[in-house]
Formats: structure tokens, C-alpha cells, sequence
């Protein structure tokens, strides 16, 4: 009796594995399809990148041959130094975000003053209002204020609207450390500052990281604002520049401007792939609690 209890138990438990790996294996599938279809883009971009003009317009699906590498050589030639400036100001633009996000989300989460959840909730309503609203009247005020064809005609609207998302998360971050924390600090004798400085971010190391990726991806895509308020090429970003670029002949040559939209990926990717861990930490974060 006990062997044939033995033998049914180990039959169920075999069908159960079966089960569990028939379950598996399906799921790796269909895993496998979606990852692929995401790269989609990405293999069609390098394959299109090869190709000469004249490929293009035969048979604009066929492999390139032979591949053309020079193509990279004159998008490199002429959108380098529009790369250059695009990743300049994208970084001093995320740290100007960052740093302000992170002093507002601190005053916001531990300090009390008249009118707090008031002016939050009225931070929070700018992010009800569409971007492409405020285009004009941002144009106009950078105008006035002499800062057109300049940098920092991209930095402070950056930094207005940047700012409001990132304080959000941070204050969000920050109100959910332990509050005994700063309250030693403060019994040490430590300032706000020195309490914000050596308590806050050390700890919310992967939520800023978070907003650095989300704010660097969004500020190096720009386009519409760019193409507005600078005029120089010589101080242009690349998103307009390889525009400019693929009709400055009068004509568009299609395999050097997705060479130009491959280099201009390369940036983003290095980027990421030193701070995916602490992005990864930072969006969640809120997921679990203890």
C-alpha cells in the first residue's frame, strides 16, 4: 500500500513539474517576442544606416551592399561637435533639475511652514498643464530677456519645468525615511543643510538617480524648443541638427542622417548602463514595504 502511495505521489509530482515547465517555457517565449519586437527599431536603424542613396530608392528593404561605411565618416564629420553641445547641455540641465529637486523635496517632506500643502499642491498643478501652452509665452520672455541663441535660453525653462516632477518624487522619497534620523541630526547640533547634505541624499541616491535618467532621456530629445530659441549651429544640439544637416545640400541624404540618429544614441546608452542599477533601485522603491 505504502509503495503505491509512493509511486502516485511521484507521478503527480512529475506532471506538476511538467506543468510548471510547459508554463515556463511559454512564458520565455513569449518573453523573447516582445524583446525582440522592442529592438525592432533599433536593427532597422543600423541596417538603414548602411545603405547609399541609391539603395534607398531600389529596394530600400534589401541588404545593404556593399555596406556603407562611410556614412558614419560624414555624419560624424559634421555632427560631432552639435553631439558635443547636446550632451553639455543636457548634463549641466539634469544637475541644475536634480539639485533643485532635491532641496525643494527636502523642504517640502521634513520642514513646516504657513502655506505648505498649499504651494505643493500648486506646484503639482504645473504639471497639469501641457508643455506646448507655455511655448509662446516662454519664447517671449526669453526674448525680452536677451537670452536667445544662448544656453541658457535652454537651461532655466528646463529647470522651471523639470524641477516639479523630480521634487515630487523626492519629497515622496524623503518623507519616507525613518524620522528619527533627522532628528538626532538635529539634536547633534547639525543644520538643515548639514542634515539635507549627509542624511537625504545618501539615502535617496537611487531615487536622483531615477530622475537623472528620466531627465537626461527627455532633455537630450528635445526638439520643437531648441529648433525656437537657438539659432547657431555652432551651439545647436544634435536632435535639430541632424535635420539642419540632411537638407543643408538641398537634398536628404537618408543613410548619413540615421547614421547621425545612431550616433546620437550611443550618449543615452553609455549613460544608462552605469546607472541602470540605481534607476532600477529608484522606480522601486515604493513597491515594497516593510
Amino acid at each position: 500500500m505504502a509503495e503505491l502511495t509512493r509511486k502516485a505521489n511521484t507521478a503527480a509530482r512529475k506532471r506538476r513539474n511538467a506543468r510548471q515547465l510547459s508554463f515556463q517555457t511559454a512564458v520565455t517565449a513569449v518573453t523573447l517576442i516582445f524583446v525582440l519586437l522592442a529592438f525592432i527599431p533599433i536593427f532597422l536603424m543600423l541596417f538603414l544606416s548602411l545603405k547609399s542613396q541609391a539603395q534607398f530608392y531600389s529596394n530600400i528593404w534589401a541588404i545593404p551592399n556593399p555596406p556603407q561605411w562611410q556614412n558614419y565618416n560624414a555624419a560624424w564629420g559634421s555632427l560631432f561637435g552639435n553631439m558635443i553641445n547636446s550632451v553639455i547641455v543636457v548634463t549641466v540641465g539634469t544637475a541644475i533639475i536634480v539639485v533643485l529637486a532635491a532641496m525643494s523635496g527636502y523642504v517640502f517632506a521634513r520642514l513646516e511652514f504657513p502655506l505648505k500643502k498649499a504651494l505643493f499642491l500648486l506646484m503639482l498643478a504645473l504639471m497639469m498643464v501641457p508643455g506646448v501652452l507655455t511655448l509662446t509665452p516662454s519664447y517671449k520672455l526669453i526674448q525680452r530677456l536677451g537670452l536667445k541663441n544662448t544656453w541658457w535660453a535652454l537651461w532655466l525653462p528646463w529647470a522651471s519645468g523639470g524641477q516639479v516632477m523630480g521634487m515630487y518624487l523626492c519629497r515622496t522619497f524623503i518623507a519616507g525615511q525613518p524620522a528619527s534620523l533627522f532628528e538626532s541630526a538635529r539634536i547633534d547640533g547639525a543644520s538643515e543643510f548639514k542634515a539635507f547634505f549627509y542624511i537625504a541624499v545618501p539615502l535617496a541616491k537611487p531615487i536622483l538617480a531615477t530622475i537623472v535618467v528620466m531627465n537626461m532621456i527627455s532633455l537630450y530629445g528635445h526638439f520643437i524648443w531648441p529648433l525656437l530659441v537657438i539659432e547657431s549651429n555652432t551651439k545647436q544640439v544634435i536632435s535639430v541638427a541632424i535635420q539642419t544637416y540632411s537638407s543643408s545640400t538641398g537634398m536628404t541624404d537618408y543613410g548619413a542622417m540615421i547614421a547621425g540618429f545612431v550616433m546620437a544614441t550611443v550618449p543615452l546608452v553609455v549613460m544608462f548602463s552605469f546607472s541602470s542599477r540605481l534607476y532600477i533601485e529608484g522606480i522601486t522603491s515604493g513597491a515594497v514595504k516593510a
